[in-house]
């Protein structure tokens, strides 16, 4: 690596570090979770070469869109003729740091897990109150390790579209949980979500619509906002269709055409990870994308850590269910947990019906993971009342 690429890693690491004291103090945080951040900041930065070193065995998109060769611009060698959504955002983003300042390929995946970390540090601002230590179980007290589980660490610390994905939900979240005085961080978060991967902005837009009306702070408007919402909703829907169908034809049967091909396209790679998701019953699917690849399919490394935290995962989601049960279903639900919650079904459904390969499963569901491990795991013993703090 050259002496610049160096640099950039030091300035990343000091950035870090100070992002963290800074936002602490601003926070009024105490020392052990001043630490708690430090701590998860390091585990974080240790991610990056572990991507960085994965992805040089694997291969992987990260390498092509850091070396801006995925989607070729209109005008090569201007910086305007990458703009677009998707994958030609990201290689939009990544043209000063590869293409003017030459930076290799390490340094750039440091750079997204500084993105991400931030997402990390407002995941830690949504939960943590979720379990507070005078509940005395070991929910309360060990509740903040979930902000561990591997995964999301792993597919956001580097060059990718998960690390803004995440730190784009992260920003909706708080923006709904400290709605009204936060409410701007929702648009950041929806724009940036929309021009990463604009379907799943698309589902996090109707998750929002869904579920910000029913706030405390609208209640005076509540019966405009749901009906306009629900306008809102259809709309998507409406214009998801005629942009499909003024390529493939006003009817529905293009929608089953293009899930055809997707399937095909990820089959034709013939990956080990490779599952017949089409021939799967409505259960199966849903096993396949929450829970696999299981403990009894592993077969190394990489396989193994997937399967250890979806059997972690499994089992947050049956003590969540028991404590629930036993709460006779009087479930509190804060609203940020709601957004997630249908942002996470609908991403599932679309998952069952688009994908086809467990490897691009877990890379896909990571960014929503930890919120509903989260959110089971905060069933597990809490005083079981609805919330109507704010509604």
């Amino acid at each position: 690596m050259k002496v610049l690429d160096w640099m950039f890693i030091a300035f990343i690491v000091l950035l870090v570090f100070w992002l963290i004291k800074k936002w602490s103090g601003t926070q009024g945080y105490s020392k052990w979770e001043t630490n708690f951040l430090l701590l998860l900041g390091c585990y974080h930065l240790i991610m990056a070469p572990i991507f960085y070193g994965y992805l040089l065995q694997y291969g992987g998109d990260g390498i092509r869109y850091w070396e801006l060769s995925s989607l070729p611009p209109s005008r090569p060698g201007e910086w305007s003729s990458y703009f677009g959504t998707g994958t030609a955002f990201i290689q939009w983003f990544n043209y000063p740091f590869f293409q003017l300042a030459g930076l290799g390929f390490l340094p750039g995946n440091l750079l997204y897990a500084v993105i991400s970390f931030m997402g990390f540090v407002g995941a830690f601002e949504l939960i943590k109150d979720q379990f507070p230590d005078k509940w005395g179980n070991w929910p309360g007290k060990y509740g903040l390790l979930i902000l561990f589980l591997p995964n999301v660490h792993f597919w956001t610390a580097g060059v990718g579209k998960e690390a803004l994905l995440f730190t784009g939900l992260v920003l909706v979240l708080l923006g709904v949980k400290s709605f009204p005085s936060r409410a701007w961080y929702i648009v950041p978060g929806l724009l940036l979500s929309l021009i990463v991967r604009p379907i799943q902005g698309l589902v996090l837009t109707i998750a929002v619509l869904a579920v910000l009306p029913f706030h405390s702070a609208l209640k005076a408007y509540r019966k405009k906002l749901v009906s306009g919402a629900a306008a809102l909703i259809f709309s998507i829907f409406a214009y998801r269709w005629i942009q499909g169908s003024l390529v493939y034809g006003f009817n529905f049967e293009w929608i089953g055409r293009i899930i055809d091909w997707q399937n095909a396209y990820l089959s034709s790679f013939e990956a080990g990870s490779s599952i017949p998701m089409w021939d799967y019953s409505l259960l199966e699917k849903f096993m396949a994308v929450w829970f696999r690849p299981y403990l009894w399919e592993v077969k190394g490394f990489w396989t193994f850590a997937a399967a250890l935290e979806n059997t972690i995962f499994f089992m947050a989601v049956i003590f969540g269910i028991w404590g629930m049960i036993k709460s006779k279903l009087q479930v509190r639900i804060p609203l940020f947990y709601l957004v997630v919650l249908i942002y996470a079904a609908i991403m599932s459904l679309i998952f069952m019906l688009a994908l086809n390969n467990l490897g691009i499963l877990m890379r896909m569901k990571s960014i929503f993971v930890i919120f509903v491990v989260s959110f089971f795991l905060s069933q597990a013993k809490r005083p079981f009342t609805f919330d109507k703090s704010n509604l």
